[in-house]
């Protein structure tokens, strides 16, 4: 099988020749490489390590998906800048000015901050639309396909939903559960309008050319409590998971911190998979009892441990994945996944996982 279809494989459920495995790399790692394997934003490393590529988007590469797009309603001005690493976004309405403050991907300031903020922010997401690219993103996707050739797929990889995007960008932790307990009924009548306007969303993304869609959540118990969670986080998956699967698409939820205490829940979600599952140390839910919860059908995406992979003697890796890879996990739909986005990890690290893969895959 070539990766492709290998992946093809595990994402309708079917058997496939070996175990796949792919990575991801940004240009942290890529800066540690040859010239010769740097291209394409790491596609071409991809290719030397033999992995199978699972493309999130147009990952560290040129290319990138316009739909669906958030529009704001004319009543906003947007306005940027930026001084050196410092960004700073304010959205300007009639009823007032919202700023959000950024150093690199880390909020230093959030712009939804008390209640006066969140009902300015509702007012801004009653009038949101979300439109589709006019093509719907062919030709990028087409761009990507060709980049990846027989090696591998890609998915569209798009979100957070309505509760991670509060607590991950617009509100922060302290903000959310503060206003919530504060402000219960127009915290809750911000997050149904933010859901209420992302159904377009999810609708635009179930009727795109890809052939799955990875939603992106990075859901935690450490963040997202279990009662929100099953009050609003996983209402919001699932009605995600039903709009993309109704158009015959497969749709995964990526979720990479502690959700073993909610693993009941996500069955809820129908959803077909989990991208990023981390086991501990670093997450809390072993592989096999994410199939345990959610059956024997379900696709896993499993985070190789960064402890092991990333900071780990890299003489251990090999027997590390002799311990991991089990004969159940061999007979699901598993692709091992070592992550190394933002961060640099030496090149010997990838090499050992290739080589284990080659030898035991």
């Amino acid at each position: 099988m070539t990766g492709r279809e290998r992946l093809n494989a595990v994402l309708r459920k079917q058997s496939k020749d070996r175990l796949p495995w792919t990575t991801l790399v940004d240009d942290a790692t890529l800066s540690l490489l040859p010239d010769e394997l740097r291209g394409n934003g790491g596609i071409d490393f991809y290719k030397h390590l033999g992995c199978d590529i699972f493309m999130l988007n147009g990952w560290n590469t040129a290319h990138h998906f316009e739909s669906p797009q958030l529009r704001w309603p004319d009543r906003v001005e947007v306005v940027r800048s930026r001084e050196n690493e410092r960004r700073t976004v304010q959205w300007k309405t009639p009823k007032g000015t919202l700023t959000a403050i950024s150093r690199g991907a880390h909020p230093i300031t959030y712009p939804v901050d008390s209640i006066e903020a969140v009902r300015i922010y509702r007012d801004m997401w009653e009038g949101v639309s979300f439109v589709a690219h006019p093509d719907d993103d062919r030709a990028t996707l087409g761009t990507l396909d060709k980049l990846v050739g027989d090696d591998g797929v890609v998915t569209r990889f798009w979100g957070p939903s309505a509760i991670p995007r509060l607590l991950e960008e617009d509100m922060g932790t302290e903000n959310f559960y503060y206003l919530m307990a504060d402000y219960p009924n127009e915290v809750e009548g911000l997050i149904r309008t933010i859901h209420e306007r992302e159904l377009d969303a999810f609708r635009i993304l179930a009727d795109g050319p890809w052939d799955s869609v990875t939603l992106i959540e990075n859901t935690s118990t450490f963040y997202i409590s279990p009662d929100i969670y099953r009050r609003y986080n996983m209402p919001h998956q699932r009605e995600f998971v039903e709009t993309v699967k109704s158009k015959g698409k497969v749709a995964i939820l990526h979720m990479c911190g502690h959700v073993h205490g909610i693993l009941d829940l996500i069955k809820e979600t129908n959803c077909d998979g989990i991208h990023a599952l981390t086991p501990p140390p670093t997450g809390d839910t072993p592989w096999e009892d994410a199939l345990d919860v959610l059956g024997d059908d379900l696709i896993i995406l499993g985070c190789f441990d960064p402890s092991i992979f990333i900071s780990g003697p890299i003489d251990r890796i090999p027997a590390a994945l002799d311990e991991l890879i089990t004969p159940k996990l061999r007979e699901s739909h598993f692709v091992l996944h070592p992550f190394a986005d933002g961060i640099p990890v030496e090149p010997a690290r990838f090499y050992a996982v290739a080589g284990w893969a080659r030898e035991n895959g």
